[in-house]
């Protein structure tokens, strides 16, 4: 079983920054201050001697239930039998690192921009490390620094819980934790301290009193089962190979236009219950562009591969449109968005995910591929979640629930809408009804 982990505040070890003192003092100063991680990153040492100091750590940090992760050294990791291992883009693949370290223990991946974001969320990483947040003296041969900006946006677009990397200290620890990052990565703020007890201590509390726990953070955790098993259904794969027969292809579409047109009437509605005008004009220009991009984008595929639309309203289709329509006649914005965001968010997300493994030369079905993927999409969802974000710090505890288990039906619906595509009506969607297998 895969060892529970916090990343909160996570030392990262730099021998040349300890001030003589031994990694085991450091790192025992540094635990009872409150880190949470710990990774031992040695990169001019050689094997006989990392083992060692592994070893060390790991009965420093055994008996106190802190993981300790290898920093690249998959060798090493398992030698010692550590927690886990963290892996950057020039180290070895995670596929590699996963196939030899095995599915319980803990891998963390080192994102240095978006594109690298995008490609870990297709991969079953356990956190990624954003880095360089800024500029920073233990790593100068990092790639341009994300800023607070960029930060903000990383976070958003990951899947995977996250943790900031490169210039955290105490003046910098509160802006970066407002960002909703799980947490920060420190070096020298540690390793340096005259102190590391009080330093721990003093980051950890900056960290506590600053951590966004967003709503969406929290859904998405709840929900990144159904997530997992829709990109892992035969549909996504052969969409994204392109050896998606025909048949199954023009099912879903047929499926997706009956879908549509209910979606843009209740995007227009829940437009009209926004609490701002730049708000539902958000609303009104998705509606909009779905119209136009959506509904082009459909009328070329139909037109391509001569697709009949005139089909019956499958039980996956009647049910998704019966369950946002509750959710808007809920009266309650909150609910509403709720039950509409994983038809954008997941979408979205799939898309990526797709776009990010597709092979795309000759791929039949393209055309939707880059609709879904693509940038523009990609930032308005990310306003979106901005949106029921600042909406949920003030809603009162029954909202917050309701608003779950509408988003939780809506996202299995979105799962049972690619299954039909495949399997039309020969099987049983009856796990609509229950999400106690999902989440």
């Amino acid at each position: 079983m895969k060892k529970y982990f916090d990343l909160s505040l996570y030392l990262v070890t730099d021998r040349s920054l300890s001030l003589g003192r031994s990694l085991e003092e450091i790192v025992a100063k540094a635990v009872d201050g409150g880190v949470t991680m710990v990774q031992l990153r040695e990169k001019d040492t050689d094997t006989g001697e990392f083992v060692k100091l592994a070893r060390r750590l790991m009965s420093v940090l055994k008996p106190l239930n802190i993981p300790l992760i290898i920093n690249d050294r998959v060798d090493v990791a398992m030698a010692v039998n550590a927690d886990g291992v963290h892996i950057g883009q020039s180290d070895m693949a995670y596929e590699d690192a996963r196939r030899l370290i095995g599915k319980d223990k803990i891998i963390g991946l080192s994102v240095e921009n978006f594109n690298d974001i995008e490609i870990a969320n297709t991969l079953d990483v356990d956190y990624i490390g954003i880095s360089p947040v800024f500029g920073t003296p233990t790593k100068t041969d990092t790639a341009e620094p994300f800023g607070l900006d960029g930060l903000r946006k990383a976070v958003a677009l990951s899947i995977h819980p996250t943790v900031a990397i490169g210039g955290m200290n105490k003046d910098t620890a509160k802006e970066v934790m407002l960002t909703g990052c799980d947490g920060i990565a420190v070096v020298s703020a540690i390793c340096s301290a005259e102190n590391p007890t009080l330093a721990a201590s003093e980051l950890m509390t900056i960290v506590k009193s600053n951590v966004q726990r967003k709503w969406s953070k929290e859904i998405w955790e709840k929900s990144e089962g159904i997530y997992k098993a829709i990109i892992e259904q035969k549909f996504i794969k052969k969409l994204s190979d392109g050896t998606l027969e025909l048949e199954r292809f023009a099912r879903y579409i047929a499926q997706d236009e009956i879908y549509l047109k209910n979606y843009y009437q209740q995007m227009f509605a829940l437009a009209e219950m926004m609490d701002t005008p730049k708000n539902k004009e958000l609303f009104v220009t998705f509606a909009k562009s779905g119209i136009e991009g959506e509904k082009l984008m459909h009328k070329f595929l139909i037109s391509k591969y001569n697709i009949c639309t005139t089909v019956p309203v499958s039980e996956v289709t009647s049910n998704y449109n019966s369950l946002i329509n509750e959710g808007i006649n809920s009266n309650n914005r909150c609910i509403a968005l709720a039950t509409m965001l994983p038809c954008m968010w997941i979408y979205n997300r799939v898309g990526l995910h797709i776009l990010n493994t597709a092979t795309l030369e000759n791929n039949p079905y393209k055309e939707w591929i880059l609709e879904y993927g693509n940038e523009e999409f990609t930032d308005g969802v990310n306003m979106v979640l901005d949106i029921i974000d600042k909406w949920a710090e003030n809603i009162d505890s029954d909202t917050r629930d309701k608003m779950r288990q509408f988003y939780l039906k809506a996202a299995l619906c979105e799962y049972a809408f690619w299954d039909y595509g495949y399997d039309g009506d020969n099987k049983s969607y009856d796990y609509m009804n229950s999400l106690k297998e999902w989440i």
